[in-house]
């Protein structure tokens, strides 16, 4: 038998030996309870490191673009002033969230909430980068807009026309990718949406093929968007007829096209309509456009002197109409009574030729009316014819009245 011989001395040195080591005492005492798995001076903690973390992520973004706008006055590019344009806001943000993610270690957080302030704090990170770059393509757009347009006052408006159709098409492209990667930057940081996000995409074979097949015109129409801003069979700016309205293309997005009809109403066509069906564009190469004003008129009309008014009429009453290259007057159609005149105009644009075209109608109408031998005319001719005596020995004369062509 083993019989056990206590220790005074290892006992007393068991008792006095600490069961764990204890973290320091706080210098300012502290008081006791918890909320969320935090103490009370986690949570003023917190509050302090991101009160703090604003102000200070204000203070740096205020110092930092100050030092940039000074360098970008220097430069003649315009494209650092927009860059520093589009950081003046997400800039904050940004520095926010590391400046919280820096000072977590100093609140010694338990596990959980640290990883939840984490997450809070990407997250922000990742909206403020996407709203950067959702503001800098904006601002982009806008000053290659106003470059364009500088361009079109130049003269060439076709280039011009052009790099408007691709610039916005292009653009709603980039922010529907830019919001796509943000989503789905935000949903991998979570891991049951994660998991969940992998197990569908495992499972989803035949959904998948459904949801294709249903998805398959709109996919074809945002192909068709793209495939429109590439080709350019249209621009914005263009005058065109389509669906027998006329107007002009006001807006082109990836699913549809917007027509400014003449009467300001607003025509909404498909996008694979401009692909899959004719449709008259007026100004593709150049909005200059030629137009026609038809007269009908007697065949003793002085056509050079109609001619002359013409010139008169474009020379002073189409004044800012009339874009000084064609003019003329030409007998195009007999028949038998009248004669066609057709006057040929020119004008900078289809807007500008409908107006002449009016104009030059109306004066040519009072001119012939002027005219004695302007206006068509029905001309009658009577004249005598004997017939063979009668039996009495006289003779019967009688009228032939027959309408004559106008010659």
């Amino acid at each position: 038998m083993v019989r056990s011989i206590p220790l005074p001395w290892l006992s007393a040195a068991t008792a006095e030996a600490p069961v764990a080591s204890a973290p320091p005492p706080l210098p300012v005492p502290v008081p006791e309870g918890s909320a969320w798995g935090l103490e009370l001076w986690q949570w003023a903690g917190l509050a302090v490191l991101m009160v703090g973390a604003w102000l200070l992520g204000r203070a740096i973004e205020w110092l930092v673009l100050r030092v940039v706008d000074r360098a970008t006055a220097m430069t003649k590019s315009g494209w650092d002033d927009q860059l520093a344009t589009s950081a003046r806001g997400p800039t904050r943000y940004v520095l926010f969230s590391v400046l919280v993610a820096s000072g977590l270690w100093a609140l010694k957080l338990p596990p959980v909430a640290k990883h939840g302030v984490e997450l809070v704090t990407r997250s922000v990170g990742l909206v403020a980068v996407a709203w950067f770059l959702l503001r800098f393509v904006k601002l982009a757009a806008g000053f290659v807009e106003q470059t364009v347009a500088r361009e079109e006052k130049g003269g060439n408006v076709g280039r011009a026309r052009g790099l408007r159709t691709q610039l916005s098409v292009l653009r709603r492209v980039v922010e529907v990718a830019i919001v796509l990667i943000g989503a789905s930057l935000m949903l991998l940081q979570f891991e049951a949406v994660r998991n969940v996000g992998v197990s569908l995409l495992a499972s989803a074979g035949i959904a998948g093929l459904f949801i294709g097949l249903a998805a398959q015109k709109s996919i074809s129409t945002l192909l068709a968007g793209i495939q429109l801003s590439i080709t350019q069979p249209i621009r914005i700016g263009d005058t065109v007829i389509v669906e027998n309205e006329w107007g002009w293309v006001e807006e082109i997005t990836l699913t549809y096209v917007v027509v400014k009809v003449w009467d300001l109403r607003r025509l909404v066509i498909p996008m694979g309509h401009f692909l899959e069906k004719p449709f008259q564009n007026w100004s593709k190469v150049s909005p200059d456009i030629m137009g026609t004003a038809e007269l009908y008129v007697d065949f003793r009309t002085d056509v050079p002197a109609v001619r002359a008014e013409l010139k008169r009429v474009l020379e002073v009453d189409g004044k800012g109409l009339w874009d000084g290259k064609v003019h003329a007057l030409q007998v195009t159609d007999l028949s038998e009574r009248t004669m066609k005149l057709r006057a040929l105009v020119s004008a900078a644009d289809s807007g500008k030729a409908f107006e002449l075209r009016c104009i030059v109608r109306e004066k040519l109408m009072a001119f012939l009316r002027e005219q004695p031998y302007g206006l068509p005319m029905v001309r009658t001719e009577a004249c005598l014819t004997e017939h063979e005596e009668s039996s009495n020995g006289s003779r019967l004369a009688t009228h032939r009245v027959a309408a004559l062509p106008s010659e």
